[in-house]
């Protein structure tokens, strides 16, 4: 999915049934599930024997995923699921609307460094860029993420441009005085 489907919230239709992409107000109870199908599929493809091994092995956590992210309750998906076929196109759906969770990244920080950050560190990253709480938990998790890389490119550009005018205003002071004239004037 491109980045206009993940920022603008879009759904896709499968068999009458619209698969949404999961929102940050619904992310706890999605991952409590989620989490266990992305586990399954590190590292492996979507085919149909993965998704049959998929379900045999984690039935329940399938059907509560789908179920987040879809108008069907659990009963309605458990007699969906006796239709193989339907029932993983749907799945395979589901994964594709919501791959920006279910793709696997190796973590860029040590394990310790991970474990110090917080749900709350990545809202106030994102509001301390200008964004809303009311609006962040109405982000899907794919626009999410999105945002938060934007935002962080944007910040460590910021730092690197500070930077270089230090280092500038240390050695040229009358350059630095010219490169702020012309920085503040349109």
């Amino acid at each position: 999915m491109n980045d206009f489907f993940l920022a603008t919230n879009r759904s896709v239709v499968v068999n009458d049934i619209e698969v949404r992409q999961i929102q940050m107000k619904d992310f706890d109870i999605w991952a409590t599930h989620a989490e266990v199908i992305k586990q399954f599929l590190k590292n492996k493809n979507h085919s149909d024997e993965v998704l049959t091994e998929l379900f045999a092995a984690h039935g329940i956590h399938v059907i509560s995923t789908i179920a987040c992210v879809t108008d069907l309750d659990n009963e309605s998906l458990f007699k969906l699921a006796s239709n193989e076929h339907a029932f993983k196109e749907l799945l395979k759906t589901m994964l594709l609307v919501n791959h920006t969770y279910f793709k696997y990244e190796k973590p860029k920080r040590s394990a310790k460094q991970a474990t110090e950050s917080t749900w709350f560190d990545s809202f106030q990253f994102l509001v301390s860029m200008g964004h809303q709480h009311s609006e962040i938990m109405q982000m899907t998790y794919g626009a999410f993420d999105g945002y938060v890389k934007a935002a962080n490119k944007m910040y460590k550009q910021g730092v690197l441009n500070s930077a270089v005018a230090a280092r500038v205003a240390q050695s040229d002071k009358k350059g630095f005085e010219t490169f702020k004239k012309d920085m503040g004037s349109d």
